[in-house]
């Protein structure tokens, strides 16, 4: 069974760690900075290499998250994802949009709940409205 790659985490850790690099670098060139001496700004310099390795990690494990991706579904965060298309929803959709009728149930579930229905009727749209010209040509061979 396939199982959706968490991306949610890695992303948090990231935000979270750049704001830390990036209050790193605004103590460091605050007034607070006066009168440390070199030391001082060494120990951010070093705190901030701490943080920009874990800042790596972060993008390491969101780059073998989508390398390794392999299906239909999306592996993009939750906040980026598409209710699924209930049974209702499916019903009330084909009866406002005629066009849905040229793709199964299942095909405009499965895309419906990846790109949203939308994008899915204007699938239909374009093949209802392209299928006249892609007929005429496959005839006259």
């Amino acid at each position: 069974m396939y199982v959706k790659p968490d991306l949610n985490g890695p992303l948090t850790r990231l935000r979270e760690n750049i704001a830390a690099w990036r209050a790193s670098l605004a103590r460091h060139a605050s007034e607070e900075r006066k009168g440390k001496g070199i030391a001082w700004d060494i120990e951010l310099m070093e705190q901030r290499d701490d943080v920009a390795l874990k800042i790596v990690d972060d993008f390491a494990q969101l780059d073998d998250a989508m390398s390794n991706y392999r299906g239909m579904g999306s592996v993009a965060p939750a906040s980026w994802s598409v209710d699924a298309l209930t049974d209702e929803d499916l019903a009330k959709s084909k009866a406002k949009w005629p066009e849905l009728a040229i793709f199964r149930d299942e095909v405009i579930r499965n895309y419906a709940d990846l790109l949203g229905i939308r994008a899915v009727r204007y699938l239909a749209q374009e093949a209802v409205r392209n299928a006249p010209a892609h007929l005429k040509a496959r005839e006259s061979k």
